[in-house]
């Protein structure tokens, strides 16, 4: 266990951003812990790309900070991004590169020495057993493959901080599982991790905790057990407390 005066991987302080003076994400405060994985789930328009661009540096803040290890996004931008991890949605990956190409391009980028990030990239491409198709152009890719080397990507600088938009959109059930193994796993090496999605499933599976976001606004966060004691619904899925707080036909 980290001590107890330890910054969380990530911070978010009174975030706020509006788009010609509407409000899209206001006041937001929440931490994700060392080890944590926080699910942050709501209807579409209600926060979640904002607040995603937001941790990532692609929005400024109109008001608020964010935090990574404890290193305010805004002040040092460099230093917080290289501990920082992006699976996005829409994985991009350049079609004229082979995927083992795309890889040392990204450990490039983060610093990564070339023996190490070698090694690195043979043992990420077992993750997911893509040896046979690393040193093949990415136009000839499906989109799950696709979405696996940005995993890959995401993970090859060694981040303390992930943010996952998405995370098993266009994967098949098997690489589905493995995603979800591989996320559990950086959790118990330390990482924390974001994620944004839509399948509450796969959220109730491997989220400790989970904030849901309407209108650009927290307005519940908490474990299992917490939520469905707000809820009064002792047994129910996550799918059943959204819809209960959501206010979208609830039993």
């Amino acid at each position: 266990m980290p001590p107890a005066d330890a910054d969380p991987r990530l911070r978010l302080d009174q975030l706020s951003k509006q788009f010609g003076g509407r409000p899209a994400v206001e006041d937001l405060s929440l931490e994700v812990g060392r080890g944590e994985m926080y699910g942050l789930i709501g209807p579409n328009g209600s926060g979640k790309t904002t607040t995603v661009k937001m941790i990532t540096g692609l929005y400024q803040p109109t008001a608020g900070r964010v935090l990574i290890d404890g290193i305010d996004l805004r002040a040092h931008p460099e230093q917080a991004k290289r501990l920082l991890g992006y699976i996005p949605d829409e994985p991009f990956i350049y079609e004229k590169m082979s995927g083992r190409e795309f890889l040392h391009l990204a450990g490039e980028l983060f610093g990564v020495a070339v023996p190490e990030r070698t090694r690195r990239i043979e043992e990420l491409l077992d993750l997911y057993t893509l040896g046979a198709i690393a040193d093949i152009y990415v136009e000839n890719y499906s989109r799950g493959n696709r979405q696996k080397f940005a995993i890959l990507a995401s993970l090859l600088h060694s981040p303390r901080l992930l943010i996952v938009d998405e995370p098993i959109v266009g994967l098949d059930p098997e690489s589905a599982i493995k995603t979800r193994d591989l996320l559990k796993a950086f959790a118990e090496s330390g990482g924390g991790a974001l994620i944004c999605t839509h399948s509450l499933s796969f959220a109730e599976q491997v989220c400790h905790r989970v904030g849901l976001l309407k209108e650009g606004r927290l307005i519940l966060e908490g474990d299992l057990p917490t939520l469905r004691g707000l809820a009064g619904l002792p047994n129910a899925s996550l799918e059943a407390l959204y819809l209960r707080f959501t206010d979208r036909h609830a039993p």
